[in-house]
C-alpha cells in the first residue's frame, strides 16, 4: 500500500460509524493515528537512493509502525 492509499484508507475507515450511534469517542484517536502516519511518512534516502521512513531512517518504508497499522485497518 503507498502512502496516499494508507491515508486514503484510514479516512475511508473512519467515514463508516460502526456503532451507529454518531457519538464521538472521548479520546480523538483518528487524530493520534494520522500523526503517527504523518510522522512515518516516506523519503527518498540519497545515500542507497532508496524510500526510507523519515522517522525510522534505518528502515525501508514503509516501517514497522506502518506495516501495523496497515495491518489494522485490514
Amino acid at each position: 500500500m503507498t502512502y496516499d492509499e494508507l491515508l486514503d484508507a484510514i479516512y475511508w475507515h473512519w467515514r463508516k460509524d460502526p456503532r451507529q450511534d454518531g457519538l464521538q469517542p472521548m479520546v480523538d484517536y483518528r487524530r493520534m493515528v494520522l500523526k503517527v502516519v504523518y510522522l512515518h511518512r516516506p523519503s527518498e534516502n540519497d545515500s542507497w537512493g532508496s524510500i526510507v521512513c523519515v522517522t525510522c531512517p534505518t528502515w525501508e518504508y514503509p516501517c514497522q509502525t506502518i506495516q501495523d497499522i496497515e495491518k489494522e485497518l485490514g
